[in-house]
């Protein structure tokens, strides 16, 4: 009867095939063998092995499952250094999954995953047969845009993904949005890109490939996976004075917020900082230095992300993008210019 009851409940929790699908992809690419041991089953008592059974589907299903909402090009991107932090991501993606088409191409929205300041939307692009997407760099033209009245302060960016046949017509990109203010999550929206441009490694010129226009209308329902902390300290950037008012850190991110009468005058000082250092990469004119609790540290030297300086408000925003991603819970405390801020 234990032997009968066990099967039924074995039947009840089998992944239906593609779920197996998916389980044995995300083993192959994430998991190791840490030992292997040689093991007879022939000693076990049916019930035991029904059991035995049972334990090894749900924790292999545990393990898979934590990325089944997940699309594994994410991971590839984002480097998550665990299955802690890969489940994480894992809670924060919003499948999209929506594609418009014409007769120059198809574009699909496939996730989102963002914070409460960047905002990245995984997307595939697919070119008429006969056309090879094999260059190394790729972008789009792109409005992004509330169906709702409002505005915001947004810059975009395209990432090209690793591509296992990279001589097809189908390439995968990233997308980053970032946004002075949280304005955009949880809204519907409306996606334009435009002329898909082409170039090689830097410093080649981007030039158009292939003209025309895609539009996609999707919900920003992502979860924002930042945590804002209120700061209020007095803060010297440049010689000029002034207030860091909050600090938001996400794994993919960190937002700083500096209010100042001297927005002009720190913004021209930064730029005046903000050097080429390498191949289109620029030296770090508002960096910091993350402290982590097992004693390590690290500071930015280049500039990922974006800064903003508002003259209306006397605000500057300056938002530290990161890939590979960062633990961000085990970090200890930031420090910007002369303030440290404990966590």
């Amino acid at each position: 009867m234990i032997e009968k009851h066990l099967m039924e409940q074995f039947e009840r929790l089998r992944p239906n095939e593609e779920h197996e699908q998916k389980i044995f992809r995300q083993i192959i690419e994430k998991s190791t063998i840490e030992s292997r041991r040689s093991f007879s089953w022939r000693h076990l008592r049916p019930a035991m092995l029904v059991a035995a059974v049972m334990i090894f589907v749900l924790t292999t299903t545990a393990y898979a499952g934590s990325y089944l909402g997940l699309d594994v090009k994410w991971l590839g991107f984002l480097n998550p250094s665990n299955n802690e932090q890969g489940l994480y991501l894992d809670h924060g993606a919003y499948v999209v999954n929506k594609q418009t088409a014409n007769n120059n191409g198809i574009v699909e929205v496939k996730q989102i995953i963002g914070d409460s300041h960047l905002i990245y939307i995984l997307m595939d692009f697919t070119a008429p047969e006969g056309i090879a997407l094999n260059a190394q760099r790729y972008r789009f033209e792109t409005s992004l845009s509330q169906r709702t009245p409002g505005s915001s302060s947004s810059s975009y960016g395209y990432t090209l993904l690793e591509d296992d046949n990279p001589n097809d017509n189908k390439i995968s990109l990233v997308m980053s949005c970032l946004q002075k203010d949280n304005k955009l999550m949880g809204q519907d929206v409306i996606l334009t890109v435009s002329n898909l441009e082409e170039a090689d490694v830097y410093p080649d010129q981007y030039e158009t490939l292939i003209p025309g226009s895609w539009t996609v209308q999707f919900k920003m329902d992502y979860t924002n996976m930042s945590t804002t902390y209120p700061v209020n300290k007095a803060v010297s950037l440049y010689g000029y004075e002034g207030s860091l008012s909050s600090l938001s850190i996400s794994p993919i991110a960190i937002t700083i917020k500096v209010t100042s009468a001297h927005v002009k005058e720190i913004s021209a000082a930064a730029s005046q900082s903000f050097r080429e250092i390498g191949p289109n990469e620029y030296s770090d004119h508002y960096p910091v230095t993350i402290k982590y609790k097992d004693g390590t540290s690290e500071t930015t030297a280049v500039f990922n992300g974006m800064s903003i300086g508002d003259l209306l408000d006397d605000t500057i925003t300056v938002v530290k993008t990161f890939t590979p991603i960062i633990n961000n819970k085990k970090i200890e405390s930031i420090v910007f210019f002369d303030e440290e801020i404990d966590l």
